[in-house]
């Protein structure tokens, strides 16, 4: 971590629309409560493509006029559904903000991660054969960012709660167990 005394951490989470973004979220509420450090959590989506009814001005009912601004709310919803899924909600000693815009999402999160600290991303569970086929996302973002990246693995079926006790509505449907034997970071 560089900068000056005084200088807050801050840690980039890349949210996207798979459960696997929820686990690098839990990871990160963790981590910036220990360093003191804020979170920055982005969805970044693909640049929407104009229905031509909407790209010309229709007021036909149906077609959205501001589908840059439809995005952005979804991405929005998407992050705060991704706080209330991994923590149930934001610890109020951790501060953080929020980003949905448009671009390339490899591209759009490492670079802004270059002013971070850290970035984190998840990374769905697949098959062998599926593994070894470019487009990653958390690869591409390893490859680019000139900080930290901490790509957290979806755990298996077998880690994962089979079911929530009675009354438990807001707390998390998950939590991060460390494998046997594996060493964590302190």
């Amino acid at each position: 971590m560089t900068g000056g005394p005084g200088r807050v951490p801050r840690l980039v989470v890349g949210i996207s629309r798979s459960p696997a973004s929820w686990w690098p979220l839990a990871w990160a509420v963790e981590e910036a409560r220990r360093r003191g450090a804020r979170l920055l959590l982005v969805h970044v989506f693909r640049p929407p493509v104009a229905a031509p009814a909407a790209a010309a001005g229709s007021d036909m009912p149906g077609t959205s006029r501001d589908l840059y601004g439809d995005r952005v709310a979804y991405g929005n919803a998407l992050i705060r559904t991704a706080i209330d899924q991994a923590v149930g909600q934001m610890p109020g000693d951790v501060a953080m903000e929020q980003q949905a815009f448009s671009g390339r999402p490899a591209v759009e999160l490492a670079s802004l991660a270059q002013g971070g600290d850290l970035l984190a991303l998840g990374s769905r569970r697949r098959g062998w054969l599926r593994r070894l086929a470019p487009g990653s996302v958390a690869r591409a973002c390893a490859r680019r960012a000139d900080c930290p990246v901490v790509i957290v693995p979806e755990p298996s079926p077998r880690v994962l709660q089979a079911s929530l006790p009675a009354g438990s509505a807001r707390v998390p449907r998950f939590r991060w167990v460390p494998r046997r034997g594996a060493r964590t970071a302190s």
